[in-house]
This record gives C-alpha cells, sequence and structure tokens, in this order.
C-alpha cells in the first residue's frame, strides 16, 4: 500500500478505537507523560514492584516506537498517530515488531508469570487503560482460542499484533476491548 492510499477503513476504526484509550481529556492529542503516567499509575494495583519497573521500560520503549517516531515527539493527534500505525503496510518488519513488544507485554499481563494469563489478570491488564469491567469477558474469550480459560502467550502475542497489522474483523479486534468509537 503506498503512502498515499487510502487506509482501510476497518483498521482506522480499530486505531481510532486505541488512540482515544489514551485520549483522556478528549482534546484530540495524547501527550507522552498521559501515556505512560495514566497506564504506569493503574499497574500500582497489581503488579509487583519489579514488574511495575519493567512495563515502564516497555511503555517507554513503546512510545518512542509507536507514538513519537524517530522525531521523538512528545505528543500526537489522532492522524500522527495513525500513519505512525500504517507502517504495517509499508514496513515488512513491522508486524515482527509488533509481535515482540507483546511479546514483553505479556510479562506483564502475567502477574503470577505461569506464562498464561487468566480472566482476572486479562481484566487487571485492561483496567490499566480504562476498560470497563463488563467489557472485559467478551475480550478475553475472543482472544482464548482454545476455550480453556487461559490466554497463552502466542495468543495473546498473536492477538495484540494482528490488532494492529490486520485489516479484516477477526476477534483481535478485541484485544483493548470493545472500539470506543
Amino acid at each position: 500500500m503506498s503512502d498515499h492510499a487510502p487506509l482501510p477503513e476497518f483498521w482506522v476504526r480499530k486505531i481510532r478505537s486505541f488512540f482515544v484509550l489514551f485520549d483522556r481529556d478528549l482534546d484530540g492529542i495524547v501527550r507522552k507523560e498521559d501515556y505512560l503516567d495514566w497506564v504506569l499509575e493503574r499497574t500500582k494495583s497489581f503488579l509487583a514492584k519489579d514488574k511495575q519497573e519493567k512495563y515502564k521500560e516497555y511503555w517507554n520503549a513503546a512510545w518512542n516506537e509507536f507514538w513519537g517516531g524517530p522525531e521523538g515527539k512528545v505528543s500526537v493527534t489522532f492522524e500522527e498517530m495513525m500513519q505512525s500505525h500504517a507502517r504495517t503496510f509499508r514496513d515488512p518488519k513491522f508486524a515482527e515488531t509488533c509481535k515482540n513488544w507483546f511479546n514483553l507485554t505479556f510479562d506483564g499481563a502475567d502477574a503470577n508469570s505461569d506464562e498464561f494469563i487468566t480472566l482476572q489478570e486479562y481484566s487487571d491488564f485492561l483496567k490499566c487503560y480504562g476498560v470497563h469491567p463488563l467489557s472485559v469477558t467478551p475480550s478475553f474469550q475472543a482472544l482464548d482460542t482454545n476455550h480453556d480459560g487461559l490466554i497463552s502467550r502466542e495468543d495473546f502475542t498473536n492477538a495484540g499484533r494482528d490488532y494492529f497489522v490486520t485489516t479484516d474483523d477477526n476477534p483481535s479486534k478485541l484485544f483493548w476491548g470493545p472500539f470506543l468509537c
């Protein structure tokens, strides 16, 4: 897909919904400090101190990779963030970068480090982003591909990556909870 081709509408809806998770004051701008501080403050209620520190590293790296970009932006509009994530259509390494990042994020969400995420752990993970508790179970069920009541590392990383790199309507669309806009 060229830099000027229209982006797939379903993909744009997913990205818009993701942006809204972080645009807490609804001003159309996400600032790095809001992105980091808001999420990290919420992790204090369910992650051990060492995992909080790792999560902070992951989220700072995520801002730099996926939001701030090589320019080192400290705030971005929806359009800027969408164009940054649209690399998925130009950069063959983008999907792997996403998967690697979600592999690290799994370690934060897997609070007891047993290599699986339970419904409670997923609920705590989504709570960091302000997802309503009633929205968690449908999202969890969509990602629990073998319906054993657990999300494996593979299911988590694949769904997280697919949220950003697929254009079709599939279960990964619920990775961050329901669409918000």
